[in-house]
C-alpha cells in the first residue's frame, strides 16, 4: 500500500539526540559517531532517510546539536529506526564494521513519553552497546531566523601560556522539564582571553521553539585537545533580552561564587542581535524567478539497442520505457515553473550521425542553434524521435553535461534576474569520470544550480550515495568541500509502481536549495508582479446577408 502523501501532518517534530555509553571500535583513540534516522510508515515496506546528526570526533557520550525533522500523523505508526555509527574519515557508506548499534521504536511512543524524552538501549548482534536518549519537540513555524554575533572578553585563562581557548555551548530548556538540549555549538578560538566567533544564523523555532521568554544557558569552555575542556563560565538569559537591547552578561563560574573577591569570569557580549523574516519559496516565485528544467539523458552501451524489447531505451506508446516515464513524472511538475517553456535536452555517451566521435554532452536535436524542445510533450516528442538515430558508446561521464549546465545556471544572475536551474540526469548506470564529476559539482554548489539525477535500470548505484549529500558534505580530490547540498539522487525501480512518487521523491529538496542559494548571495525576493489583464475584444458578428 502507498501512503496517501497529500494528507497534512498534525504537527513537525523536532527530534534531539543525545548517547552514553557507547561502545569503543576504534583503536587508538575513540569512536567518532553519527546517528541517523529511517522511517517506515505502518507496513508498507517504504522506508525514507530521515537524516542524520554531525560526526562528533573522540566522543563516548556525544551530544549531538544538528535535530532531525519529521511530521507527526497522529493516525499512522511511524516506525523509527536510529543508527549509531562510527565514522572514520569523511563521509563514507558505512557498513557493519562501522555499526555500534540501533534502535527502533516509535514517534508516537516518543511523544507519549513524559517530557517527550525516551532512553533507549543501542544493541548490535544482541548485545547492548550503549544509550541513546531522544527529546521530542513540536515546532510552531515562526517564519524568521535570528541572528546573533558575539564575543567575550576578560575569560578567565586556563592555559599554561596565560590563555583560553575559548568555545561556548547554547542549551534550550525542555517542554515539560529535564536536562536542557543542545542547540548551538561555537567553533574555538584559540589562544585569547577576548575571542569573537562566528555570527549565529538559524531558525528560531530551532532556537527557542518561538519562546522569547524560554530559558537558554551559555556554556564557555576552555578546550583542551588531550582530556575533558575546562569550564569557564556558565550565563542564563532568554531572547527578549538580548533583541531588547541587553548587551553584555557576566560568565559565572559556579565553583567560585563563594570565593571572597569572585565577580565573573568573563564578560559575554552581543554586540548584533535580530530577528530576520524567514524567505519562502513562493516568496521568490511571486517576485518573478524562473525555474529552467534541463534534461540530459544516457546513451551509452549498457542500456541495450532500442530495437531490444530488453533495452532500457525500448520506447512504445503502449510500453515508455523508464526514461520517457521520468521525464513525464519530473518534468511535468518543474515545466509550469519555467515562464518560456524551453527545456534543453542534452545527450551523452553516444554519437550519431555528423558528429565526430562519441560526444558526453550533444544536442538531443543534433543541432546546437536549437538544444531546447518547447514543454514536457516536446521533450518527449524529441526523445521518441531521435533515441533509434543514436550509436550507444560510452564510457558513462557526467562531467560535461555538468558544466553545459553550469554556465546556462549563471548566465545573467541578478537580484532584478533571478533564475534557477534544475538538471535532470537520467543514467541507467555508474560514474566512470567520479573525480572529475565531484569537482564540478562542489564548484556548482555556489551556483543557482540543482542536480537531479533519476537512476533507471537494475544497476546498484552505490557511487551515487556519494553524490547525494545527505549524509555529509561532498569533497572534491583537492579537499574543496561543496558550500552546499545539490544533488538529489533516487532509483526509479523504488517508485515505478506508483510514478507520482518518484516526482516527489526526487523534487522534494529543491525548494530548500534555491532557498539556500538566494540567501547565500543575499537576494531577496523581489515584488510581487502585478497581474495586468489583458482587454478581451468581443468578436466581430459575422456581415449580414442582405435581404
Amino acid at each position: 500500500m502507498i501512503p496517501n502523501t497529500n494528507r497534512v501532518p498534525n504537527s513537525r517534530i523536532e527530534l534531539r539526540i543525545s548517547c552514553s555509553h557507547l561502545k569503543n571500535l576504534d583503536v587508538v583513540s575513540k569512536s567518532d559517531p553519527q546517528v541517523s534516522i529511517h522511517e517506515q510508515k505502518g507496513n508498507c515496506g517504504l522506508v525514507k532517510y530521515l537524516g542524520s546528526t554531525e560526526k562528533i570526533k573522540n566522543n563516548l557520550s556525544p551530544d549531538f546539536k544538528k535535530p532531525i525533522m519529521i511530521d507527526y500523523f497522529f493516525e499512522e505508526v511511524q516506525n523509527l529506526k536510529f543508527t549509531c555509527v562510527d565514522i572514520d574519515g569523511e563521509i563514507v557508506k558505512a557498513d557493519e564494521n562501522d555499526k555500534i548499534g540501533t534502535f527502533e521504536t516509535t514517534l508516537s511512543n516518543i511523544l507519549s513519553r513524559p517530557g517527550r524524552r525516551m532512553v533507549g538501549e543501542l544493541k548490535h548482534n544482541g548485545k547492548t552497546t550503549g544509550n541513546i536518549l531522544i527529546t521530542a519537540e513540536e515546532l510552531q513555524n515562526t517564519n524568521h531566523d535570528i541572528y546573533l554575533r558575539m564575543e567575550a572578553s576578560n575569560v578567565d585563562a586556563k592555559d599554561w601560556n596565560g590563555k583560553s581557548d575559548p568555545y561556548f555551548k547554547i542549551y534550550k530548556a525542555v517542554q515539560g522539564g529535564g536536562a536542557p538540549v543542545l542547540v548551538y555549538q561555537s567553533e574555538v578560538i584559540n589562544n585569547t582571553l577576548n575571542p569573537v566567533w562566528k555570527p549565529i544564523y538559524m531558525p528560531l523555532e530551532s532556537f527557542n521553539g518561538g519562546d522569547m521568554f524560554r530559558d537558554l544557558t551559555i556554556e564557555v569552555y576552555d578546550y583542551d585537545s588531550i582530556g575533558s575542556h575546562d569550564l569557564i563560565g556558565i550565563v542564563h538569559l532568554n531572547a527578549d533580552q538580548v533583541l531588547r537591547g541587553q548587551k553584555e552578561f557576566p560568565i559565572i563560574n559556579p565553583k567560585k561564587v563563594s570565593k571572597s573577591g569572585y565577580h565573573n569570569s568573563g564578560i559575554l557580549k552581543f554586540y548584533d542581535a535580530k530577528l530576520e523574516k524567514k524567505h519562502t519559496f513562493l516568496d521568490y516565485l511571486a517576485g518573478g524567478c524562473e525555474i529552467s528544467l534541463m534534461v540530459a539523458i544516457d546513451c551509452t552501451g549498457s542500456n541495450g539497442l532500442t530495437s531490444s524489447v530488453h533495452s532500457l531505451h525500448y520506447n512504445t506508446p503502449a510500453q515508455p520505457s523508464q526514461y520517457a516515464r521520468s521525464i513525464m513524472s519530473v518534468g511535468s511538475v518543474l515545466a509550469p515553473y519555467d515562464s518560456d517553456g524551453m527545456i534543453d535536452v542534452m545527450g551523452f555517451g553516444g554519437s550519431f550521425a555528423g558528429s565526430f566521435g562519441v560526444s558526453h554532452c550533444f544536442p538531443f536535436s543534433f543541432d546546437t542553434n536549437i538544444p531546447a524542445a518547447v514543454g514536457v510533450q516536446g521533450v518527449l516528442g524529441l526523445y521518441t524521435e531521435n533515441i533509434r538515430k543514436i550509436s550507444f558508446s560510452g564510457p558513462t561521464n557526467f562531467s560535461e553535461v555538468i558544466q553545459h549546465a553550469m554556465k546556462k545556471a549563471s548566465e545573467g544572475q541578478n537580484q532584478q534576474n533571478q533564475k534557477y536551474t534544475v538538471l535532470l540526469i537520467l543514467t541507467d548506470g555508474e560514474i566512470s569520470d567520479m573525480d572529475e564529476t565531484v569537482r564540478n559539482l562542489v564548484i556548482a554548489s555556489t551556483m543557482p544550480l540543482s542536480v537531479v539525477i533519476v537512476g533507471v535500470g537494475s544497476s546498484s548505484f552505490d557511487n551515487m550515495n556519494r553524490l547525494d549529500g545527505d549524509d555529509g558534505t561532498l569533497k572534491d580530490y583537492s579537499g574543496n568541500k561543496a558550500s552546499r547540498d545539490i544533488v538529489q539522487f533516487v532509483p526509479f525501480t523504488a517508485f515505478s509502481s506508483n510514478i507520482d512518487l518518484l516526482a516527489q521523491e526526487t523534487l522534494k529538496e529543491i525548494p530548500g536549495q534555491l532557498l539556500s542559494f538566494f540567501k547565500t548571495v543575499g537576494f531577496v525576493p523581489n515584488p510581487p508582479r502585478q497581474y495586468i489583464a489583458q482587454p478581451i475584444l468581443a468578436p466581430i458578428p459575422p456581415p449580414i446577408a442582405p435581404q
